[in-house]
């Protein structure tokens, strides 16, 4: 028996929702956004594919992949978001067709949310597969993944994508894809101890520092102009003792700072001066591949990023979630010393351990009024919902990062 009229409520709400969520339920997930706040988000959704064209017949058809992130966008409504690795193709348009498809879709989702427009997209080229034409990887061939000005199977692999509810000033982008990494003051050029620099001084003129692409995308919005700025910097692994990946990834890290301050010697793709004003409004989204405390990356940049004196100062988003699932899983994370709650990457417990390496860090112009990373606690979750949150926790090894602004 129920022994109160609140407990009858309560069930009845349950029920009527019976093929959605508890309202109760979500807003322990994300609380509902409140009046005159932009929601900002990033999130690595992992639609990338082995072979061309493939992400593009996936979205054509019925893919679960595609709905499980879906409904985790559209439970949590950011009004701007950052998609990480999704596979570009021009002619595809694949982000504007994940928009249309799988956001604005009307059928209700596996987690009860509602359609959520976002009517404005961009995405752009990035060097994720475009070849060098150089030994980057010195093997003695051209023609590897590892020999392309950013790591790819094929051009456009891993690409990204600015969505937003709000209009994108397509015309004032600016790109930085081909800054050349020997162009940034200070740079970590490779080099193991007792050997000479990994890279000649012909091929280290040439390189590339954006390992995908490098964005400063300017958005108008109910609370003004606001300038997102986009990176997905090369995971800090994967090469020897030179570190030419950790290297690179503090650098890239390094060029997004250098853009907030609007150094002198930064020149867009087009060969212009570029980089934000002082008063500029920012926000720094994208899978940084950078933990400040746990993980194999040079933290010293992201740590640096984090504290500039231009960044809003603000709780860490974090989810009760990611804390339990790096209890349960061991491993790796009980050799980290940082507060598992912040992690936004669930990774091998064999090797490195979940990380947080998704970043939203808005300029002090906003207040924050919160934020959180979306990862619900399994256990807490309303049992005949508990698969289809797995579901949707599964679909990418990244979770979605937000942060609500005034």
């Amino acid at each position: 028996m129920y022994k109160s009229m609140i407990e009858i409520q309560s069930l009845a709400i349950c029920l009527l929702a019976a093929l959605g969520v508890c309202p109760e339920l979500k807003a322990q997930w994300v609380p509902a956004k409140e009046a005159g706040v932009l929601r900002v988000a990033t999130y690595n959704v992992s639609l990338n594919r082995p072979v061309s064209g493939q992400l593009a017949k996936d979205l054509a058809g019925d893919t679960a992949q595609a709905k499980h992130l879906a409904a985790v966008i559209r439970a949590v409504q950011p009004d701007i978001l950052l998609l990480n690795e999704v596979d570009f193709h021009a002619e595809s348009e694949n982000a504007r067709k994940f928009a249309e498809k799988y956001l604005a879709d009307a059928t209700t989702d596996a987690l009860g949310g509602d359609a959520w427009p976002m009517r404005y997209s961009y995405d752009g080229t990035v060097n994720t597969g475009v070849p060098s034409g150089m030994d980057l990887n010195a093997n003695g061939k051209t023609s590897d993944p590892e020999d392309a000005w950013g790591y790819g199977r094929f051009s456009g692999q891993y690409g990204m994508a600015v969505l937003s509810r709000y209009e994108i000033d397509v015309g004032k982008i600016q790109t930085l894809q081909e800054f050349a990494w020997a162009d940034l003051p200070g740079a970590l050029r490779p080099k193991a101890d007792g050997e000479p620099y990994y890279y000649d001084d012909a091929t280290w003129a040439k390189l590339r520092l954006p390992s995908k692409s490098f964005w400063g995308v300017p958005i108008s919005t109910p609370l003004g102009r606001l300038h997102v700025i986009a990176s997905h910097p090369t995971p800090p692994a994967f090469d020897g003792p030179e570190d030419r990946n950790g290297c690179r990834n503090h650098d890239e890290i390094r060029l997004i700072q250098e853009y907030i301050e609007g150094a002198d010697f930064l020149r867009n793709d087009d060969g212009e001066k570029c980089g934000l004003a002082p008063s500029d409004a920012f926000v720094v989204l994208g899978d940084l591949n950078s933990d400040p405390v746990d993980g194999g990356s040079r933290s010293e940049a992201i740590r640096s990023l984090l504290s500039h004196p231009r960044v809003a100062n603000h709780a860490t988003p974090s989810s009760s979630g990611a804390a339990s699932a790096a209890q349960e899983q061991a491993g790796a994370n009980e050799r980290q010393s940082g507060n598992p709650k912040f992690d936004t990457g669930d990774f091998s417990d064999r090797s490195v351990g979940n990380l947080r390496v998704d970043y939203v860090i808005p300029s002090a112009n906003y207040e924050v009024l919160r934020s959180g990373v979306f990862w619900p606690e399994i256990g807490k979750v309303e049992p005949s919902l508990r698969k289809a949150v797995e579901q949707c926790l599964k679909a990418s090894d990244h979770h979605l990062v937000w942060v609500d602004l005034r």
